[in-house]
């Protein structure tokens, strides 16, 4: 049952704690923490997370047209900006500097497309609710590992370090909130176990999509 004291938000978070602590201590995160990823480990990371990219602005595409004010769309249409602009451009500036063997991209890229496929079903199945707690499920993960990997000294790429700060400040803190703030506004016609398994979904994907960097 839910907490009735507890926003939307705030209970969906809790009931998902464990997975999400889960989801921010896998390998990778690990590795870009104390500073040990390899570049090669960095390369397979830069390609998919690039092509995810792509997704994520599709999915906030699909938010911004099902937002019916200003105050529902202007959140995520800066966030949709700023992935297809400063985002993009971090990507395309070094796809010459970390390169992956072209015979075997396409077979990184596949593993990696997990996370592609559950956020688009689930966009599909449940419209703006599911593209909202998918998004909220991804940047929770990612405000979460990277302000802690942030508060680490740790002698990492410098274009890796850029990466990391970019999810600890707080302009991308913001649109984090902005995703709770949605999720905090959806009504009682979709309940929480569609929530949870939507969350859940896609933080495990998440884990799948990350180990393709790594293993």
């Amino acid at each position: 049952m839910a907490d009735p004291l507890l926003s939307r938000s705030a209970g969906l978070l809790a009931r998902q704690a464990g997975a999400l602590d889960d989801a921010c201590a896998i390998p990778f995160v690990q590795q870009v923490t104390d500073g040990t990823l390899t570049d090669g480990a960095l390369a397979r990371y830069l390609l998919v997370e690039e092509a995810f990219v792509l997704t994520a602005s599709r999915v906030l595409g699909r938010v911004v047209w099902d937002s019916p004010t200003w105050d529902e769309l202007l959140p995520h249409a800066r966030s949709l900006t700023n992935l297809v602009t400063d985002q993009r451009d971090y990507f395309a500036g070094l796809r010459g500097r970390y390169p992956v063997d072209p015979a075997q991209a396409p077979a990184v890229l596949d593993r990696a497309r997990v996370l592609t496929d559950v956020v688009l079903a689930q966009v599909t199945e449940g419209g703006r609710s599911a593209a909202v707690v998918g998004m909220y499920a991804a940047e929770t993960m990612y405000a979460r590992w990277c302000t802690a990997a942030a508060a680490v000294d740790a002698p990492r790429q410098p274009d890796l370090q850029v990466w990391v700060q970019l999810h600890a400040e707080p302009a991308f803190l913001a649109q984090v909130d902005a995703l709770r703030d949605d999720v905090d506004l959806i009504g009682s016609e979709v309940p929480d176990a569609d929530l949870d398994r939507w969350y859940a979904a896609v933080l495990a994907a998440e884990v799948e999509f990350h180990a393709v960097a790594v293993g």
